[in-house]
């Protein structure tokens, strides 16, 4: 009776992160067809590609979406996980398909600005919902995850730049090609639209605070000016003893004895930090401790600054 149990939870969380993955490939195709395409605005990545290409081709975006992220995809199987497809297929079929039921609808807004805010904010909530649920709609978005890309790049190897530059790095080739096809203005306006969209899914994805672990030797310091600036109070992590500092050991010339420099005991302090705050969380630490440092945790991982 427990296995059964068992088996029909997976089973239903299974079909939920479907669900949620198909609605954020209809969301997704809602900001690219009825506010980005009309105004020949992009938005980075496989899906700024397939759309550069079909403005000036008489393919259809949905097509050329599904064909150029399939060999991505079977890169990353390879190398990464091998259920990919049963987690990538669902939302990226949905953004499609509905891309070619939207496609002969005319355009929401006329306006430039507008369009590239609004469809920065579909694309960005549609792809942090798939990726939330464990999907992907882009193989090159720019939505902070390491469940598929990360593990498929940095599988069996240490790579030289991080995933996140090379994302960064991809879009910006596209951007360029964007500028040099369709016009340097459309370019800024698809630009905005990769922001938005990138900041949506981050939102989506781990919500509106951060919780930050701050590494610091003067810790009340750091306390005082979190909760006299912006009244926030941390909470004690754990603590590392005082320890040796092997880069600093000098060996004497004569009695070969060792004079270990030591380093001050650390203190971790853990902050839930909204996401407007970072910027002046961040300002505050270094005026408070220079030397502090900061470790993001978040649910794809840790992030080191």
């Amino acid at each position: 009776m427990r296995k059964t149990f068992g088996a029909s939870g997976r089973n239903g969380k299974h079909a939920n992160a479907i669900f949620k993955s198909v609605i954020g490939g209809i969301a997704a195709s809602v900001g690219v067809e009825l506010f980005l395409h009309p105004h020949e605005l992009i938005a980075g990545g496989v899906t700024g590609i397939s759309g550069l290409v079909s403005f000036h081709t008489d393919n259809h975006f949905g097509m050329l979406l599904v064909l150029f992220n399939l060999p991505l995809l079977f890169f990353y199987s390879l190398l990464g996980r091998t259920k990919i497809w049963l987690q990538v297929l669902p939302g990226l079929l949905a953004f499609a398909g509905s891309a070619f039921l939207l496609a002969p609808l005319p355009a929401v807004s006329g306006e430039p600005v507008i369009a590239a805010l609004a469809g920065g904010l579909c694309l960005g909530f549609g792809g942090g919902l798939a990726v939330k649920s464990g999907g992907l709609l882009d193989a090159l978005g720019l939505e902070k995850t390491d469940r598929i890309r990360s593990a498929g790049i940095q599988a069996g190897t240490r790579p030289a730049i991080s995933v996140e530059r090379l994302l960064l790095l991809c879009h910006a080739l596209v951007l360029v090609t964007a500028g040099a096809a369709l016009g340097w203005e459309r370019t800024l306006y698809s630009a905005f639209a990769c922001l938005a969209a990138y900041e949506t899914a981050g939102v989506v994805i781990f919500g509106i605070r951060r919780l930050a672990g701050v590494t610091t030797a003067n810790p009340r310091q750091v306390e005082a000016e979190m909760k006299s600036r912006l009244r926030l109070e941390g909470l004690a992590w754990n603590e590392v003893e005082i320890g040796h500092d092997r880069g600093r050991e000098v060996e004497s010339d004569r009695d070969g004895d060792c004079n270990c420099g030591r380093i001050p005991a650390q203190t971790r302090l853990m902050y839930s930090v909204h996401l407007l705050d970072v910027p002046r969380f961040k300002a505050v630490l270094r005026k408070a401790d220079p030397q502090a440092q900061i470790v993001w945790v978040e649910r794809s991982g840790i992030k080191h600054e």
